[in-house]
């Protein structure tokens, strides 16, 4: 209420007033965040080569689109997560994909089910999960691209900084693949003697 009795009796100015209950933290004009228009550079940062594209995805998402379709999710699913460095969403798909594939062997062994038609379930599952993955793909990584967006923009950094941080910790990276294709050789190579 001290906030109140000053404003009645004057000693704020209105300028404080607006921003006070405009603002989505209490900082001071001075240390306001870039409004959204002004965060391209940073989403750019972010997004790394397939700016131009995220950037269009993130338009439509902050005028109400939220879900959009993604080939790439679509067609490579958790290697593109594990690409586009989301390996939070990554970890929880291939918890959900062992799960159903258990499910699955489970549901094979206890109802008898044939092979050809083992096979057709197997299949139906990899279509759905592909195209859950497809139209919820943009939508995991635009949110993860706020948050990380949101929370360098809170640390005391100048606008190089800034950049620099979003650069390292978006973009894309192929080390979680190269880290795969190694297990995969190691394991045939394994299996081989």
């Amino acid at each position: 209420m001290p906030f109140l009795g000053r404003l009645t009796q004057g000693l704020v100015p209105l300028h404080l007033i607006a921003h006070r209950f405009t603002s989505n933290s209490m900082m001071s004009p001075a240390e306001e965040t870039p409004a959204q228009e002004d965060q391209e550079e940073y989403y750019r940062a972010y997004f790394g080569t397939d700016a131009d594209y995220y950037l269009r995805k993130l338009a439509l998402y902050r005028a109400g689109t939220k879900i959009t379709f993604n080939i790439g999710a679509f067609f490579f699913g958790l290697f593109w997560m594990l690409y586009r460095k989301m390996y939070v969403p990554a970890f929880f798909l291939m918890l959900a994909l062992l799960l159903q594939s258990f499910l699955l062997g489970q549901a094979i062994q206890y109802y008898g089910i044939t092979d050809v038609k083992a096979v057709l379930l197997n299949n139906t599952a990899t279509v759905a999960w592909s195209v859950l993955v497809g139209f919820l793909g943009n939508w995991l990584y635009l949110r993860q691209a706020q948050a990380k967006v949101e929370r360098a923009l809170q640390e005391k950094q100048t606008e190089q900084q800034v950049v620099n941080t979003l650069s390292t910790q978006g973009g894309f990276t192929l080390i979680p693949h190269i880290l795969v294709a190694a297990l995969i050789l190691g394991s045939l190579l394994f299996n081989q003697w």
